[in-house]
C-alpha cells in the first residue's frame, strides 16, 4: 500500500538530556499510528526512526536488541565497508512490535495467567531501530562527502509508504541530529519545565538556522511542548510564559505533565499510549493523546486537509 503525498517529517531535537525526548517522539507515533475516532485522530501509516544509539525505541515495544538484524548503523554506512542494505531490511512492522509487546508484558507479569490485555498491539507502525554500533558512525563518515545527509538519502525509500516519519535524535548537536535535521522538515521540542530550560535554547536555534542556511532552507519549527510538568508549580508557569514570549503559538497548549505510569509504562510491554485507554483513570495517557490530537491538527494543516 502507498501514499499517496509526500510524508510530513518531524525531527524531534533537544540536546539537553531528560527532557522526555524519547517517551514523546513514541507516544506521538504510536497515537498517530493507532488513532482516536472519538478525539478524531485519524489513523496514520509511521515510521518512527531512532538515530539515538541508546536505542531506548526498540526497548520501549519490548524488543530485546540482542535480537535485532540490521539498523540504523547499516543503513548509515551503506557503501563504505562494500554492504549495502535496505530500509526494508532493517524495518520492524506492526507484527514485529506486537509480538513483542506480548511477550514483554508476560515477563513483567507472570503472575497474570489470563495473558496480555487486547490492546496490547499496534497497526500501522513500523520502527526503524538503532543500537550502540550508531555512536561510531561519527567518526567513520566524519571524511565522507555528504555525510549530513546520509538519512536523507535513505528516506527516499520511504517516501510512497508513509503518512508521517518521526526521528527521534540523541541528546547532542552532532552528526547524527544534523543528519535529522537535514532530512526532516518541520522540528518538534520538548523542553523539560525546569529553570534553565531554555538557557540552552540558544544554541539549538542556532544549529537550525545553520541548517536551514547550508543544506535544508525547508527546515521549520513544528512547535515546542513543556514535559515533566508539575502542575500547580510556580516554576513551571514561568518557564510557560517565558517559552509563549519567544514562541508564541507554536508552543503547544497541551504539556506532558511529570508521572510515575509513563516511567513505569515498560513494565507494561508497550507505550502509555497503547497500554493504558486514555480517560480520567488514567491520566497520563489521556495527557499524551490530547498531545496527539494536537499534533495531529497541525499535521492536517500541513497536509492541506
Amino acid at each position: 500500500m502507498k501514499s499517496m503525498a509526500k510524508p510530513v517529517v518531524i525531527a524531534v531535537v533537544n540536546h539537553k538530556g531528560g527532557c522526555s525526548k524519547t517517551t514523546t517522539a513514541v507516544n506521538l507515533a504510536s497515537s498517530l499510528a493507532t488513532g482516536n475516532v472519538e478525539m478524531g485522530i485519524k489513523a496514520r501509516r509511521v515510521l518512527l526512526i531512532d538515530l539515538d544509539p541508546k536505542g531506548n525505541v526498540a526497548t520501549t515495544f519490548g524488543i530485546d536488541k540482542r535480537t535485532l538484524g540490521p539498523t540504523m548503523n547499516e543503513l548509515f554506512k551503506g557503501g563504505i565497508d562494500g554492504t549495502q542494505v535496505s530500509l526494508n531490511q532493517c524495518l520492524l512492522g506492526p507484527g514485529n512490535l506486537t509480538q513483542s509487546m506480548k511477550k514483554s508484558w508476560r515477563k513483567h507479569n507472570p503472575e497474570k495467567k489470563r495473558g496480555p490485555p487486547k490492546e496490547i498491539a499496534i497497526n500501522n507502525l513500523w520502527i526503524l531501530p538503532a543500537d550502540l554500533d550508531l555512536s561510531g558512525v561519527e567518526i567513520d563518515l566524519a571524511t565522507r562527502f555528504g555525510r549530513e545527509a546520509r538519512l536523507k538519502s535513505v528516506l527516499v525509500q520511504a517516501e510512497e509508504h508513509f503518512d508521517v516519519i518521526i526521528i527521534d535524535t540523541p541528546a547532542s548537536l552532532g552528526l547524527l541530529t544534523t543528519n535529522a535535521l537535514t532530512a526532516a522538515q518541520w522540528v518538534l521540542i520538548p523542553i523539560q519545565a525546569e529553570f534553565y530550560a531554555l538557557e540552552g535554547m540558544g544554541q539549538l536555534m542556532n544549529m537550525i538556522k545553520d541548517v536551514q542556511k547550508a543544506v535544508n532552507p525547508d527546515l521549520r519549527l513544528f512547535g515546542i511542548v513543556l514535559t515533566m510538568v508539575q502542575t500547580r508549580s510556580k516554576l513551571c508557569e514561568t518557564v510557560t510564559e517565558q517559552a509563549r514570549k519567544y514562541f508564541g503559538d507554536r508552543v503547544f497548549t497541551t504539556q506532558i505533565a511529570r508521572s510515575i505510569s509513563i516511567a513505569e509504562s515498560p513494565l507494561e510491554g508497550a507505550p502509555i499510549v497503547i497500554a493504558k485507554k486514555p480517560n480520567k483513570s488514567n491520566p497520563a495517557s489521556q495527557n499524551l493523546w490530547d498531545f496527539a490530537k494536537e499534533a495531529d491538527l497541525r499535521i492536517q494543516r500541513i497536509q492541506g486537509n
